[in-house]
């Protein structure tokens, strides 16, 4: 499988000349949403740990390099200089990895994300090509949407029973996560002054985003409804206050079973007593407070226990294991903090500082779309809380892909005159 996956990054590398990089990285994000059960039913197939995924992680990383070597001046900019300090961090919290061949891999994934943030900073260079990636953006949503309408088909189960919807994506929270960020480039392209809808597009975006709102109830994600409650909320309030009635109806929702059901299970199960099963929110405070508990007799210092090291120790400590469970923190934030220590939480606060200050920079010339961007990114922080959020590699490179293209529009209205990397 190695030497298939070298030559497939041989080809797409070869493709990538023949199309120039904006369209190849273009086309990767366009399709790259539609794969993730393709290649795992490959994996499979081949009985292999990796598969056709890992060489295209190795394309965008690659064309990352490339696009810096072109253009280095973009390195100087505070979001990828404060990805750098990220990158950095990770790398020296593999120095104590228990599995350094899986926190590799987890690092390679940190190195993609990077890349799929950076890519934007080199290859928009208008505003024109700004508009072109959220396009592009929005437009891989349509073959996950398309199977989702053939899941609910073969499994009418989803919309009253325990199944939960998750199209193309290996987890029913990754789907639900990823449309959380679609919804939200939609509300972006209706409100910011970057974009002019038709009429009869603004309703075609409007009934899509409807219709992404249904799909998300199916998915059955708590944590990605509270997300976008309180991106709608925000945006109904400071935006837009049509979309007051949005909000205003959310208690019908209750009567869809698949919303009921999912919200009365928080009611039972809630103290860890005997065998009692607990709901999902209860055994992740249990997680998380027998971690704490832990980590306060081993603190992680400044380097924490090094990438992929929770599922290591998790059964040293969880009070609900079976002394082999391996599993991850179910909270970002916490799995930083384990795994990267001190250090790797000042990164992780700098990258997001430098990144949602890159954003409101726009505020004078774009108030509405500058505060939708930073409604999803509050949004992340509350997806952030509740699962291994650092580990579904499509919903972060989606998330990163376009926070690169909105501060790589930031800073193309605030230096229009510096040069970039020419793509053809």
């Amino acid at each position: 499988m190695t030497g298939i996956i070298l030559a497939l990054t041989g080809l797409l590398l070869s493709l990538t000349r023949i199309l120039g990089v904006r369209q190849m990285m273009l086309a990767v994000m366009l399709v790259r949403p539609a794969c993730d059960r393709a290649f795992d039913w490959l994996k499979a197939a081949s009985e292999q740990q990796t598969g056709p995924g890992a060489a295209i992680n190795a394309l965008v990383i690659a064309i990352a390099i490339v696009t810096i070597i072109h253009v280095p001046g973009i390195v100087l900019s505070a979001p990828l200089l404060a990805w750098a300090s990220v990158l950095l961090t990770a790398a020296a919290s593999l120095v104590h990895a228990p599995d350094p061949s899986g926190g590799l891999r987890d690092l390679l994934a940190l190195f993609t994300y990077a890349a799929v943030f950076t890519l934007p900073y080199a290859l928009v260079r208008t505003k024109k090509m700004a508009t072109q990636c959220l396009v592009v953006a929005l437009c891989s949503s349509a073959v996950p949407s398309i199977f989702a309408l053939l899941e609910l088909a073969m499994q009418p189960d989803i919309l009253t029973g325990e199944q939960r919807l998750q199209s193309t994506f290996t987890h029913p929270n990754i789907y639900a996560f990823y449309i959380v960020s679609v919804v939200t480039v939609i509300l972006y392209m209706l409100c910011s002054a970057n974009f002019t809808l038709s009429p009869i597009r603004r309703r075609a975006v409007l009934a899509y985003a409807g219709f992404l709102l249904f799909l998300l109830l199916l998915t059955k994600a708590r944590s990605a409804w509270l997300s976008m409650v309180i991106i709608t909320a925000g945006y109904a309030v400071l935006v837009d206050r049509r979309w007051l009635l949005a909000i205003l109806c959310l208690p019908v929702l209750l009567l869809f079973p698949a919303v009921g059901e999912r919200l009365s299970d928080l009611k039972s199960g809630t103290v860890a007593v005997g065998f009692e099963q607990l709901n999902s929110l209860a055994w992740r405070e249990v997680l998380w407070n027998d971690t704490l508990e832990w980590l306060t007799a081993n603190p992680p210092g400044l380097n924490g226990y090094g990438l992929n090291s929770y599922k290591a120790y998790v059964p040293l400590f969880f009070s609900r294991g079976d002394g082999e469970v391996r599993i991850g923190p179910h909270n970002a934030i916490l799995q930083i903090y384990f795994e990267m220590g001190m250090a790797g939480l000042a990164s992780f606060g700098l990258l997001w500082g430098t990144v949602v200050l890159e954003v409101l920079s726009t505020w004078s010339r774009d108030f509405r779309g500058a505060l939708t961007m930073s409604l999803l990114c509050a949004g992340y922080i509350v997806m952030c809380y509740s699962d291994n959020l650092l580990d579904y590699l499509q919903f972060q490179w989606f998330f990163w892909f376009i926070m690169g293209t909105i501060a790589a529009s930031a800073r193309l209205a605030a230096h229009t005159s510096q040069a970039r990397f020419a793509v053809a």
